[in-house]
């Protein structure tokens, strides 16, 4: 559906924000995870045609859209992370403001994308009032509004509380049933129970294209858990990774990413995959 081939971008002369980035995406969600700076949000403007990439190409169903970019915009659903709405609009009147832009005359579409972001209820209510999270799922129901092949969502639950990441994260992961999602984010959990490939961005560079299980396949027997004295636990910070501590009385309950066991009466842990991410990142690290 969509090829990404050596795609590189950059800002004046020394900022390289996308280094040779090269990507084969079909339908399904797929995350696109990194720190803030990462490179993320230039590679998603790019396939968005928000921006031309220095060098590389992008390749929608056989046609360019670098060179042709209309090749895409009409079958592509965008949410930025910073998506405003017009304050004297009710949800309803917004919709219909971006369905006559897109060339959507059908009424129903519109209800049924309310519906499906369970927005029908407020309708009529001005979008400026709603929380959060509803304006995400506002900015959802345009980005549906002419039934994308591709939908590119960034950052989408940043904000949010917890029972509106989880809405949020329900309807992305049935939309990738039949459409291309692609969801930018740092907050792993995001996207650990509903992507099925998880594009690891580092320093402009991809540094892998795997799935979930197999992120977690590599991280096993490297991933530690011990308890150690509260007086013991800065040197042994000091000398290994700690991905996590919590303090329990007067010891130390820590999980660390080591090749080898990483102090006396350590054990091996089932990683989650968050910590199989960054003992990943710690293993490039060590390596360079």
């Amino acid at each position: 559906m969509l090829e990404i081939r050596n795609v590189v971008k950059t800002f004046g002369r020394d900022v390289t924000a996308v280094d040779g980035v090269s990507l084969s995406l079909r339908a399904g969600v797929v995350g696109l995870i990194g720190h803030n700076g990462a490179g993320k949000t230039t590679l998603m403007q790019m396939i968005a045609t928000l921006t031309r990439p220095t060098s590389g190409e992008i390749v929608f169903q056989g046609a360019d859209i670098v060179a042709r970019p209309d090749a895409i915009r009409r079958r592509l659903g965008y949410l930025p992370q910073d998506f405003g709405v017009y304050p004297n609009l009710t949800a309803l009147e917004f919709m219909q403001y971006f369905a006559a832009l897109k060339g959507v005359r059908d009424p129903a579409r519109i209800r049924h994308l309310l519906e499906l972001v369970n927005l029908h209820e407020h309708a009529r209510r001005p979008a400026s009032a709603f929380s959060g999270g509803m304006r995400r799922r506002l900015g959802i129901a345009q980005a549906l509004l002419a039934d994308p092949d591709i939908l590119i969502v960034d950052e989408p639950t940043a904000g949010l509380d917890p029972e509106e990441r989880l809405r949020f994260r329900n309807l992305l992961s049935e939309l990738g049933f039949d459409k291309l999602v692609i969801m930018s984010t740092h907050i792993v959990s995001d996207v650990e129970s509903i992507a099925g490939q998880l594009a690891i961005m580092r320093s402009g560079k991809l540094v892998a294209f795997e799935t979930p299980a197999a992120i977690l396949d590599k991280a096993r027997g490297q991933v530690w858990s011990a308890s150690v004295g509260t007086a013991d636990y800065d040197a042994l910070r000091a000398s290994v990774h700690v991905l996590h501590a919590q303090r329990q009385g007067e010891t130390m309950a820590v999980r660390i990413a080591h090749a080898g066991s990483p102090c006396a009466g350590a054990s091996l842990a089932e990683p989650s995959l968050e910590e199989a991410l960054m003992a990943q990142r710690y293993a490039v690290r060590e390596a360079a």
